[in-house]
């Protein structure tokens, strides 16, 4: 191991102690230190002994600019991004933010889909389930009725939760036989 290998490894710890004075919404406690290492690495590289002063003294300004540095660096652009702003920034493409933000609140386009096809087949097979089985079926699954709980399905039909759960779990063993025999 060579002089700078030995003051960085030797001042990680004081790394980690000038670090844990700082608070970032963007970076977290791992992400402090690393900058900090970076401070340091520079520190350790211009660091002359025969000056006589103290390696950790003269590393300490590298270590704290280099955090703050990071800190605002990010701060600023985090507060300077526009959603129509291009990606990667300065680009001339027409990709931008507003491409890549996902609305959570929006229904997939394939789950879409995939619920108005399974609609289309239940409607197709709830003619082999009772007046009373499909009532619950459709309900509870909100299919040709407004979608419901067990609860409010049984507060409907005069029925206790768990019973209209056992006629939900025969009528699904029922369409499931029904499917199976037109394969």
């Amino acid at each position: 191991m060579n002089d700078k290998e030995k003051l960085i490894t030797e001042t990680m710890g004081y790394v980690v102690t000038l670090a844990r004075q700082y608070h970032s919404e963007l970076l977290d406690g791992d992400d402090l230190v690393s900058e900090g290492s970076i401070g340091l690495i520079k520190a350790a590289e211009k660091y002359d002994a025969s000056r006589g002063k103290p390696f950790v003294t003269f590393a300490a300004p590298y270590i704290r600019r280099s955090i703050e540095a990071a800190i605002s660096r990010l701060e600023s652009d985090a507060n300077v991004r526009s959603t129509d702003e291009s990606l990667p920034v300065g680009s001339r493409n027409n990709y931008t933010l507003l491409n890549v933000l996902e609305d959570v609140n929006a229904v997939k386009a394939d789950q879409q889909v995939e619920a108005d096809a399974l609609a289309d087949d239940l409607i197709q097979a709830i003619h082999v389930l009772n007046e009373r089985e499909q009532s619950v079926v459709s309900r509870y699954y909100g299919v040709g009725a407004e979608r419901m709980t067990m609860a409010e399905i049984g507060n409907l039909l005069g029925l206790k939760r768990e019973r209209v759960r056992q006629i939900r779990d025969v009528a699904v063993r029922k369409l499931r036989k029904a499917a199976r025999k037109e394969r």
